[in-house]
């Protein structure tokens, strides 16, 4: 695992400035102790545990104002996010891929992006306010993209809880040719769809229930032309859509004469309201259905979101300080690329033995917590024993750590459009 090399954590340490003097406590062990922390049994949760935790794995008596006085440290956040930008560039490769046969096969990159929020200390209020001030005084957002066919992160923004989702989206590429994204209401936007239908990029965004489009053509999911609703407006005819059908629309804003978009219609009965998904996919490639089941890909970002905030541990610490959370935060970015990487490698070996199961992400996070710090101490020792703890931690996953339903996953799930795990790490 070269980006947990000493000497390069040591030289971009003293870079920051958060090595000014060479003492016990080296950036890298300062490092990798949060991370057997932040990836473990979740016994720790508060600023003396981790104090404890980095004495227990170096075998060292640093005392707990030496230890603090690194841990505050405002260079601490950014040396952090430095080695995490060389766990992306090493680890991240494409592990997932459709069927040939499906019509997603095209696209070399599906991102999805959304934003999730998170409570922290009241305390700290003033560092990361909360858009609910009397509920959660105190929280953070955190904006993130994900590539579904890498399974894995390429992008997070942390921001205060009050920034918009809308606002923090990262500025288009040139080209997104062979390009969709997957978002949801909190990103619809008509200048963005057509800033992304200008660079030949495809999306799928879920519309809010707010919206009033003119209506260009309708055709019903069993094919029937539904004439009557030409040149009215949505929220005008709504109401007599079938609920039985799903509906499939060409539309227009009158604001942005020229630019038409498709919007698949589909009635929730459990909630009893409309699902809009708007698109530019074209529907004679891809169905009605297609669409529908695609956009569903979306909550594989929850998914991470999950790892994140509930099996990578940072949220459990209640510290006033800010710099400390700031970098909890992002030493669990690290935890999660690291383990989802290792969780392709344990996927690799089921199919170079002849297995056809897929490793649970979900569940490698929530297991081998033990088998993960001994990798952790292996690479505090200098990569002693590294490669048998590894080994060790795959094996345990490739038995331990299968998905529970492959069946039900080929109906309702991720397999259903011909996604498959490519074992590619």
């Amino acid at each position: 695992m070269t980006c947990f090399n000493q000497s390069e954590a040591v030289d971009m340490a003293e870079q920051l400035g958060f090595t000014i003097r060479q003492r016990n406590i080296h950036p890298l062990d300062f490092i990798l102790s949060l991370i057997a922390v932040l990836g473990g049994d979740g016994n720790s949760d508060t600023q003396a545990d981790l104090h404890r935790k980095f004495n227990e794995l170096t075998g060292l008596k640093v005392s707990y104002r030496s230890w603090a006085n690194q841990a505050k440290k405002d260079a601490l956040p950014a040396l952090i996010l430095w080695l995490w930008v060389q766990c992306l560039e090493i680890f991240s490769r494409k592990v997932m891929a459709f069927d040939d046969s499906s019509p997603f096969a095209e696209f070399e990159h599906i991102l999805i992006q959304d934003g999730s929020s998170q409570a922290v200390y009241d305390a700290l209020k003033d560092a990361f306010p909360g858009r609910f001030s009397k509920v959660s005084p105190a929280a953070v957002e955190l904006h993130t993209t994900m590539d579904l066919l890498n399974d894995n992160l390429v992008r997070v923004q942390l921001t205060e809880d009050t920034r918009s989702e809308r606002a923090c989206l990262p500025p288009l590429p040139t080209s997104m040719a062979y390009m969709l994204m997957l978002m949801d209401a909190g990103y619809f936007e008509m200048e963005l769809f057509a800033a992304i239908d200008d660079r030949e990029g495809s999306f799928i965004c879920k519309a809010p229930q707010g919206i009033n489009p003119v209506i260009l053509s309708a055709v019903r999911e069993d094919g029937k032309n539904l004439n009557r609703y030409k040149g009215k407006k949505l929220k005008d005819v709504r109401s007599g859509f079938p609920k039985d059908q799903c509906i499939d629309l060409d539309v227009e804003w009158p604001d942005f004469k020229g630019w038409t978009f498709r919007l698949v219609v589909r009635w929730n009965d459990q909630k009893q309201k409309w699902v809009f998904i708007i698109t530019n996919l074209d529907r004679v490639e891809f169905t009605l259905s297609e669409v529908l089941q695609a956009y569903r890909l979306r909550w594989q970002i929850e998914l991470i979101f999950k790892e994140i905030k509930s099996y990578s541990g940072w949220h459990r610490f209640n510290t006033k300080s800010a710099t400390l959370v700031f970098s909890l935060i992002l030493m669990s970015f690290v935890v999660v690329t690291l383990k989802r990487y290792l969780a392709h490698a344990a996927q690799a070996n089921l199919y170079e033995t002849g297995g056809i199961e897929e490793i649970s992400t979900h569940k490698v996070m929530k297991s081998g917590t033990h088998l993960f710090g001994n990798v952790v101490s292996a690479l505090m020792n200098h990569g002693k024993s590294l490669v048998s703890c590894i080994k060790k931690l795959l094996s345990f996953w490739e038995q331990n750590a299968k998905r529970e339903h492959p069946a039900r996953d080929g109906c309702t799930g991720r397999t259903r459009l011909g996604l498959c795990s490519l074992g590619g790490a």
